[in-house]
């Protein structure tokens, strides 16, 4: 009993291989192209500050023409060049670029919760895509052992048959039986082969002498502990309210639009003419101050106001959506946790009790008080009995980590995988810092996707 026990229970038991689950939760986190994608978006949204920035930033403009007059007194030499620069320095703009910088922000922040939510769903992939290769070898090794011993089974029955010990009947009912066990054992290798890809997938290489899982961390000892967690740490319910603090500043920046704007000009130009225009010929520095404010607009200004307000009223029911799939997430999680930690301890009992009615069923066979059928039957019990406690160590497993991503705690977990962790806030900071640089272009995608990755470790496994 002890070594079937040992075999339905390999996901959880420790001897040393050569890939562990955090090394498999490090591949992903480092370069899944789910989160690089989510990262690359990330950047994307840290523009929307120096674009903001911008409209209180001066400009330099340069600006030139040439003019041809035609007239048969004048041949081609009625001619006109013009050049010059203009620097505008914008003064006041009514708040549309506090308000848009404040929009701008809100976004990034929203950006950088949905980025954590990415890593956390892909996280939770690896570890189901990890659980489910050890599943899935244990289900192969399970079927390989009982195609194994109802081909010992068949063959007993044959040699009981040419004695007379049993009929034609039973003998083909070895048979069926080995045929389907044959048949499932074909099943189990098709779904292991399916995990294996799902792994090669979400990892990036093919799975190689996994480890067992490792202990679970402590889950929450009940489900409004969970519920209340997941409310206040979700990275989808983070990044629904910050969508809705960006929504409301562009509500702001929207009705600023009717404000006043100021501006300071300055510029020089040079005029060059020949012939009856030679007399412009000269250098004319400018410096003025411009301002404005729209009276009326067609209706444009309010129509933006209102687009702005119903994002904005999208955004408030996104958050009442998000709560409630975070309350159905985390009480679902939290009920598949606690339904396979039940099964386990079935299962556990019925392997002990399948044993022992396999066994009995045996020997009652042997005295003929049993027909082969009974003994088939056993064992298929058995074997289920092991099959059902391999997926429910799977799914306690699974439904803990789901329901570690709904509270928002799986930060324990990047802690201590070998990899570094990606800095969100790095990037930001640093397009902050490019507002005056006009070609502060980064390299080309196609050939620099280091910017995705997350970076090597610095110093031991924490």
């Amino acid at each position: 009993m002890l070594k079937h026990l040992l075999l339905a229970t390999a996901l959880i038991a420790a001897p040393a291989s050569a890939e562990t689950l955090q090394d498999a939760i490090a591949a992903a986190y480092g370069s899944n192209p789910q989160i690089a994608a989510a990262r690359a978006r990330l950047r994307q949204v840290d523009e929307g500050v120096p674009l903001a920035s911008a409209g209180m930033r001066p400009t330099v403009d340069l600006t030139g023409d040439f003019t041809q007059e035609f007239s048969d007194r004048l041949g081609d030499r009625g001619q006109l060049w013009r050049g010059g620069a203009v620097v505008a320095q914008p003064i006041y703009q009514g708040g549309r670029v506090r308000a848009g910088i404040s929009a701008a922000e809100a976004q990034i922040a929203a950006q950088r919760a949905q980025l954590r939510a990415t890593e956390y769903q892909v996280i939770v992939d690896t570890v189901a895509a990890y659980a489910d290769v050890l599943k899935t070898e244990a289900v192969v090794r399970l079927n390989e052992g009982q195609v194994k011993l109802l081909g010992e089974q068949l063959r007993a029955s044959r040699d009981r048959f040419e004695v007379g010990d049993l009929t034609r009947t039973d003998v083909a009912q070895s048979e069926a039986r080995l045929a389907a066990a044959r048949a499932g054992l074909q099943g189990a290798i098709a779904q292991r082969t399916l995990a294996r890809q799902a792994y090669r997938r979400l990892v990036g290489n093919d799975p190689v002498d996994l480890q067992p899982l490792p202990a679970l961390p402590a889950t929450p000892a009940t489900e409004d502990e969970a519920r209340n967690r997941a409310f206040e740490l979700n990275p989808s319910m983070a990044a629904a309210r910050f969508s809705e603090k960006a929504a409301a500043e562009n509500v702001r920046a929207a009705k600023a639009g009717r404000g006043p704007s100021v501006a300071v000009n300055a510029g020089a130009r040079y005029v060059h003419g020949t012939e009856s225009v030679a007399g412009l010929t000269g250098f004319s520095p400018t410096l003025g101050v411009s301002a404005g404010m729209p009276l009326f607009s067609g209706g444009l200004i309010a129509a933006q106001v209102r687009q702005a307000q119903a994002a904005q009223s999208e955004a408030l029911e996104n958050i009442t959506q998000t709560e409630r799939l975070v309350a159905e997430g985390t009480t679902g999680s939290y009920a598949l946790l606690r339904t396979a930690e039940s099964l386990i301890e079935s299962s556990k009992v019925q392997i002990s009790a399948n044993e022992l009615a396999a066994e009995g069923v045996r020997q009652e066979n042997q005295v003929g008080s049993r027909d082969i059928l009974d003994v088939l039957n056993a064992e298929q019990e058995l074997l289920n009995s092991r099959v059902n406690l391999v997926q429910a160590e799977r799914d306690r497993y699974v439904a803990a980590y789901e329901l570690f991503e709904m509270m928002g705690n799986l930060e324990t977990v990047l802690e201590g995988a070998p990899i570094g962790r990606y800095d969100a806030e790095a990037n930001a900071n640093r397009v902050r810092g490019k507002g005056w640089q006009e070609f502060g272009y980064d390299p080309d995608p196609r050939t620099d996707r280091s910017r995705n990755q997350a970076p090597p470790l610095v110093g031991p496994t924490q």
